[in-house]
């Protein structure tokens, strides 16, 4: 019988992977895989996580959230979650090749690392997170003190490893490499009292983990930039004075078409901007690893000191042109309103969620069906039980930030037009927000 294909792929990465990248041989995971009768195994685990990730709901949702802000109805070119997640997995390849990293654990770690982003960006991030913290107690938030806080790489593992279903189990069962991949490239904060099984807690980053981080820190600025310039949000001026651009020009010498329209510059200058800070990357940690044993610190994986100068200055000029502005807090305004007044409408009425949440706390919490209960019991059974619960409410903050940004409008503007979610007064407005 001939030697399994994943054997064959083990003892590739044997021969042409650096001493210390990850072996896939060695990657653990929850659950025993399922025996559904294959006769052939050709994937290494890491390609089994990236292809269970790229199959989940979660990933196809990605493609109608924005990455910050609100994702316009007509827009056909501007970058959408799942287009930024496809440009970091691809920065990170490319970092991860030319250093002899283990590419396919790469792959999966970016594939995945915006699994639990909410709908609107930051924005229905920070909005979830005040919920669950505690922050909006006694101002429209649900009253059961700190209940852990939100934070999108967290979310992610936690739709990796409970809420996608698609085997006999609870999640996708990714190899522990990768779930602690997707917690640690995007990583902001810890929900209090929560462990995961099989993750380092507390230890640094391993170096697949490390380039699919710099590589989202990258594509970010570039694909922040490119839709700027493209859509004449910002100038093209102003962006060739910038230093990564001026570094650009001065390279391109002769070759840099001052005359050419903004859309052929915006064009050339994220071509240029790419190869510069990808190349900054490799050369910048390549020193680092230049003799590298033992455990990683967490920062092998950084660009040269000139690279790091560039993406700096890119990001700091966007953060004042691009991210801030009475537009740009307009936009987050309307999501982040939305968000809160989901949430509130759902919390005082459960009737108004779709049925498959009503199962999920049916099945979690053990209790009847919420539908089967007679009317004139509900309101008390949501009084008493519901709203006294903290899985409801984990379970609320689930729901808001799997749904895409349209039908967060959407589902708003239809409780709205019911009166389920009451329009607020420019007092409630000012004391909710505590200004």
């Amino acid at each position: 019988m001939p030697e399994p294909m994943r054997r064959v792929f083990e003892r590739l990465e044997e021969e042409t992977l650096a001493p210390f990248a990850l072996r896939s041989k060695n990657a653990t995971r929850r659950h025993p895989l399922e025996d559904e009768g294959r006769a052939f195994d050709y994937r290494t685990a890491f390609q089994r996580d990236r292809d269970r990730i790229v199959y989940s709901r979660a990933f196809r949702r990605l493609r109608q959230k924005a990455v910050a802000g609100i994702l316009p109805a007509y827009e056909d070119h501007r970058r959408n979650r799942l287009t930024h997640t496809l440009e970091v997995a691809q920065v990170a390849r490319t970092i991860a090749r030319a250093l002899r990293l283990n590419e396919d654990a790469v792959e999966a770690i970016a594939l995945a690392h915006d699994l639990g982003q909410p709908p609107f960006g930051p924005a229905g991030e920070r909005a979830l997170d005040d919920l669950l913290s505690g922050r909006r107690d006694g101002k429209g938030g649900p009253g059961l003190g700190d209940l852990g806080g939100f934070e999108k790489a967290w979310q992610g593992v936690r739709i990796v490893d409970r809420l996608e279903k698609r085997y006999e189990h609870a999640g996708l069962n990714l190899t522990d490499p990768v779930r602690e991949g997707i917690l640690k490239s995007g990583r902001s904060g810890r929900p209090r009292g929560e462990t995961l099984e099989g993750v380092r807690d507390g230890e640094p980053a391993v170096l697949e983990t490390q380039v699919v981080a710099l590589a989202d820190r990258i594509a970010s600025a570039l694909h922040d930039l490119d839709d700027a310039l493209q859509a004449g949000a910002v100038g093209v001026e102003e962006v060739e004075r910038l230093r990564a651009v001026a570094e650009l020009k001065r390279k391109l010498g002769g070759k840099w078409r001052a005359r050419a329209s903004r859309f052929m510059k915006a064009n050339a200058i994220h071509r240029g901007l790419t190869h510069l800070l990808v190349t900054g990357t490799i050369l910048g940690s390549r020193e680092n690893l230049d003799g590298f044993e033992g455990e990683p610190t967490g920062r092998e994986i950084a660009p040269s000191a000139a690279g790091a100068r560039l993406l700096s200055d890119l990001e700091g000029f966007l953060e004042r042109r691009v991210h801030r502005g009475s537009e740009a807090e307009k936009v987050e305004a309307r999501g982040r309103r939305a968000v809160l007044g989901l949430f509130g409408a759902y919390f005082s009425d459960p009737g108004l969620l779709d049925d498959h949440v009503l199962l999920r706390y049916k099945e979690l919490a053990g209790v009847p069906y919420f539908r089967d209960l007679p009317r004139e019991i509900r309101d008390r059974e949501a009084s008493q039980r519901y709203r006294k619960d903290p899985r409801f409410t984990r379970l609320l903050a689930d729901h808001l930030a799997a749904m895409t940004d349209g039908y967060v409008l959407a589902e708003f503007g239809r409780l709205l037009e019911i009166g389920a979610v009451p329009i607020p007064s420019v007092e409630q407005l000012l004391r909710e927000e505590g200004r």
